[in-house]
């Protein structure tokens, strides 16, 4: 019974070691940004609000994680009539999806830093994504930046008049800086 105990003890605390430590983020110094295209014309926004549960350490890819929840409604461009627009209907809905998320659990080595693969859920729709990002890790304080691009079609995000190319590019580049420390 003590050797059962001692084994079952041994691979939690085995388990518990294999995940990295939670970063402690600074988000007056993260963000989330993106690029979009309106008539042609590329438009700057951003999400004012998001949390970040990361847990990721270079030499710990398999015990590696992150999840991300953004708070949909901090949606903001430089026109606020924007803004509203796409924090309602056929857009990011907010009212009934207040929230964007993000999660990963498989990380891999790229040629030029590192990528997350996991999933998106923006409203009600879930789809694969893949994440790449680079790291500096300088004396404990990290600094991620990464990039992903996304189709907002796919995402069923500017339905309607909206769903026209033409008016609303397809593709929105997402990038991120995550400022921390573990």
């Amino acid at each position: 019974m003590k050797a059962q105990l001692f084994v079952i003890a041994l691979f939690v605390s085995t388990s518990a070691a294999a995940e990295p430590n939670r970063w402690t983020i600074d988000y007056a110094s993260s963000r989330i940004a993106f690029t979009a295209e309106q008539a042609e014309a590329p438009f700057d926004g951003g999400f004012k609000t998001f949390e970040a549960d990361v847990r990721f350490d270079p030499a710990q890819l398999a015990g590696s994680s992150a999840d991300v929840q953004i708070d949909t409604a901090s949606v903001a461009t430089s026109d606020k009539e924007r803004d509203g627009i796409l924090r309602g209907t056929g857009w990011f809905e907010s009212e009934q999806f207040p929230r964007a998320r993000f999660t990963a659990k498989q990380f891999a080595k790229a040629n030029d830093g590192y990528e997350a693969r996991g999933e998106l859920t923006i409203r009600s729709v879930t789809l694969p994504a893949i994440f790449r990002f680079t790291l500096k890790d300088e004396g404990g304080r990290l600094e991620l930046h990464g990039q992903a691009d996304l189709d907002r079609l796919a995402f069923q995000l500017g339905l309607g008049d909206w769903a026209d190319p033409k008016w609303i590019g397809k593709t929105v580049h997402v990038t991120v800086t995550l400022i921390g420390s573990r």
